[in-house]
């Protein structure tokens, strides 16, 4: 007991004694928290994202179990299936305790004559039941219901000013008459995947309402009562797994019952396979290997700083060297020495991750703001007790980590021979140089990856600017509505309102084209007398829109003539460069036949393939037909596109007005220029280059300012040897030579190594690139001979203050 009493109380000592010590260096000090700071404030951001979005469980009960189920042609395409497939899972399958559908549309909602377009989810089967949500207000709908909704609580703030008289007050949803009966808390979140359709983006959810009731089989139509209410086409669905049941038994089971029912109703656009796979990971999507990429980045910067601060220790050891011998002369042991030290270096990280916690804190916050649609399950991030735990435990290891290099040299230094003027200091000087030399070669290669793979990104996010810079996006405004309610029920009321749309839209001063986009079919294809590829490649993805869509988008016309509406009413269709290369062995079909769901027609133009939606999607065959032969459904969703002239700038909020004022009850949302629209969709892009990309520049200088303090302190210890040459005979010139020389040889050595390390690293962000190899030669190129160049800026000023030594002064030097 007493022996643990003294080992206390020498910790206690050891540790006041480090708090002078720092004290009367707070300078340096201060050096070494603010880089800790920076860096573990890093680490401790991305682990705080890394461990909300992959690790922690879902905000549902046992939601361990939680399964998404869908149809799915690949594994980008699983986002969907029929509410009639829907039904004889949820009655066949016995792996699942409960199974819920639901999905996601864009419904007007008008209140007291005021209206608004909202992001409405329809849930049914066991919903309510997977979620555990209580109301905050009145009650849930059940499964029989209909024309009730449920209010997020956003929404109730914002549209119901908070008033708790809101339960039971009456509204409409596209036309049909609905009844708030409740609303749901604050602290509700709806992490279920969305359903995002061509062109449209990721909002959050403001209303719930009930899937209709209908009478329907997998193989017909949707068959529904008129006053049913909204139905959105397609349904999402997710399971809750018995216990003991395992996901590969569920699957099974799953695809059973799904060929059963291919078999039995066989359609056109039904895929046989069926998509079985955990929520969480189905949630997380791409971001998972982003993340573990962004993880794997922050923790090199660590590294490079905790060998910086290991390179300053060590420097600043060798000068308290006369000190420690006189401590250890006065009957201080080695172990209690090398004991102080580590109280020093531990000392430091633990206030170093003091301030990190606090710049994680500030980071997220500032991620959140900026980029929230850019990682799932952002809005969850915090500073909980497994990131805390996370950031001491960081602290500690760095502490102890970089501590250890002054230990490792003072336990093989004779401290006795510090206190004399001998040979033996000159070795240990130059063995503390290569200990530095080393670090400093580590440092370099771990900031060439950083840096490769910032490189690799920002040559990805340059390709994708470059295929956005050729539609011009900041001269083309874009808006959308959805045309509801029992005045559109009818194809003529729909027709004389866009018709009048693209009337005042073309009227607009400075407008050259304007376009309608309202449907997209995806489904087979085929050219009469053209061979196709393959029965796998007749897919292609049918566009419903109007004659002007593609000249307002900017979208050059690569062979044929372009068709007016008219034209286009009796069938021409004009088709994108993939659809001739992926489809055809035939390069030239203008002036062929082609069939597929509602078009039967002639192609009579090809178009440049463009990305008008999402940037960085891959393009698919795509053909363009006539908005008015499409088939419609309750709700008509339309994306209107007006380009302007170079001297006219889009004007917003005019332009909203003038459509507005057709009818003011068919609400006119999302009005943006279509760059800001191309911006948004490659939000988890940008979120990733400028994560890396700091990074990267963080390594870079703190790779540079390791070399600086090798070559500086190398210059300083050789200053008598430097002298030496000057008075033989050796010429400024050669001096810096010799000065330069030796800080290349490290920067080599390091790029040598981290090139090597990059070329298999960089293989594991193939899924963050776009359109450039993991390999990509230029990019590896580029980063060697910037850090080359860097190193070599970083070696010339203490190699130029070598040069510029006195010999007399030198000479003398001790």
């Amino acid at each position: 007991m007493s022996r643990r009493h003294f080992w206390i109380e020498q910790l206690l000592q050891d540790t006041r004694y480090a708090v002078r010590t720092l004290r009367r260096n707070w300078g340096f000090a201060a050096v070494v928290i603010a880089t800790l700071g920076i860096v573990i404030g890093m680490n401790t951001a991305v682990f705080s994202i890394v461990d909300t979005v992959l690790f922690r469980p879902l905000p549902y009960p046992a939601s361990s179990r939680l399964v998404w189920i869908a149809q799915y042609r690949d594994a980008e395409h699983d986002d969907w299936a029929s509410r009639a497939d829907f039904m004889v899972w949820k009655r066949q399958a016995q792996s699942f305790e409960a199974m819920a559908a639901f999905a996601n549309h864009d419904l007007a909602l008008v209140v007291s004559g005021i209206s608004s377009q909202e992001t409405v989810a329809s849930t049914g089967g066991d919903f309510w039941d997977i979620t555990g949500v209580k109301p905050y207000l009145g009650r849930l709908y059940t499964r029989e219901e209909s024309h009730a909704v449920v209010l997020s609580y956003d929404l109730f703030e914002r549209r119901f000013g908070g008033n708790p008289d809101v339960v039971g007050k009456a509204a409409t949803l596209n036309g049909y008459e609905v009844t708030v009966i409740g609303v749901l808390p604050k602290g509700f979140s709806y992490l279920f995947p969305e359903l995002v359709y061509s062109g449209d983006v990721r909002r959050e959810i403001a209303a719930y309402i009930p899937l209709p009731q209908s009478i329907e089989t997998p193989g017909d139509e949707i068959r529904e009562s008129p006053s049913s209410g909204p139905a959105p086409p397609w349904i999402s669905a997710v399971g809750k797994l018995r216990p003991g049941v395992s996901i590969e038994q569920a699957n099974a089971e799953m695809q059973i019952i799904n060929s059963n029912i291919a078999k039995q109703y066989p359609t056109p656009i039904r895929h046989p396979l069926l998509h079985v796979a955990y929520l969480r990971d189905k949630i997380s999507g791409n971001a998972r290997a982003a993340l573990l990429v962004l993880l794997a980045a922050v923790g090199f910067v660590l590294l490079i700083a905790v060998v910086n601060v290991a390179n300053l220790l060590l420097a600043r050891a060798n000068t308290r060297q006369r000190e420690i011998a006189i401590r250890a002369s006065l009957g201080a042991g080695r172990t209690r020495v090398i004991r102080q030290f580590l109280a020093e270096s531990v000392l430091l990280s633990s206030l170093g991750g003091g301030a990190g916690l606090v710049l994680a804190h500030w980071a997220l916050y500032v991620i959140a703001r900026f980029w929230p649609q850019a990682v799932p399950r952002l809005a969850e991030v915090g500073l909980n007790p497994s990131v805390l735990l996370f950031t001491l435990a960081v602290s500690t290891a760095t502490g102890l980590f970089f501590g250890f290099a002054p230990a490792v040299t003072l336990w093989r230094d004779d401290l006795q021979a510090a206190l004399k003027d001998t040979t033996q200091n000159l070795f240990q000087g130059a063995f503390g140089i290569q200990i530095r030399s080393l670090l400093v070669c580590v440092q370099i290669a771990l900031a060439i990856v950083l840096l490769t793979g910032a490189g690799l990104l920002v040559k990805s996010f340059w390709r994708l600017s470059n295929h956005a810079s050729s539609l011009s996006p900041e001269s083309i405004l874009t808006l959308r509505l959805s045309l509801s309610g029992t005045q559109y029920s009818g194809w003529p009321a729909r027709q004389f309102y866009l018709h009048t749309m693209l009337d005042r839209l073309q009227s607009v001063p400075g407008a050259q084209a304007a376009g309608l986009d309202t449907y997209t079919l995806h489904t087979k294809v085929r050219v009469k007398g053209v061979e196709t590829r393959s029965q796998q490649e007749s897919f292609a993805s049918i566009r419903a829109v109007s004659a002007g869509y593609l000249r307002a988008m900017g979208v050059s016309l690569v062979s044929g003539r372009w068709p007016s509406d008219r034209e286009m009413m009796y069938g021409d269709v004009l088709v994108n460069e993939t659809f001739v290369r992926g489809l055809t062995r035939d390069k030239d079909i203008v002036g062929k036949e082609v069939n597929g769901s509602f078009v039967i027609g002639r192609v009579v133009g090809v178009v440049a393939d463009f990305r008008g939606s999402q940037l960085d999607a891959e393009t698919q065959p795509e053909m363009y037909a006539s908005y008015e032969l499409a088939p419609l459904t309750k709700s008509m969703s339309v994306h209107a596109f007006v380009r302007m002239s170079g001297d006219h700038r889009p004007n917003g909020s005019a332009i909203q007005q003038l459509v507005s004022g057709i009818d003011p009850t068919q609400p006119v949302y999302n009005v943006e220029t279509l760059e800001e629209a191309l911006s948004e969709s490659i939000s988890p892009r940008r979120f990733n280059l400028f994560l890396l990309g700091t990074f990267a520049i963080s390594a870079l200088l703190m790779a540079l300012i390791g070399i600086y303090g090798v070559i500086a302190y190398s210059v300083a210890q050789r200053t008598h040897e430097i002298g030496i040459r000057m008075a033989l005979g050796a010429d400024r010139r050669r001096i810096v030579c010799m000065v330069v020389c030796e800080g290349m040889r490290t920067a080599i050595i390091g790029i040598s190594i981290g090139l090597l390390v990059s070329f298999g690293l960089t293989r594991l962000m193939t899924s963050l690139l776009y359109d450039v190899k993991s390999d990509d030669p230029t990019t590896f190129a580029s980063v060697a001979l910037l850090l080359a160049a860097s190193a070599f800026l970083a070696s010339v000023w203490p190699a130029t203050r070598a040069a510029f030594v006195n010999p007399l002064i030198a000479l003398r030097h001790e």
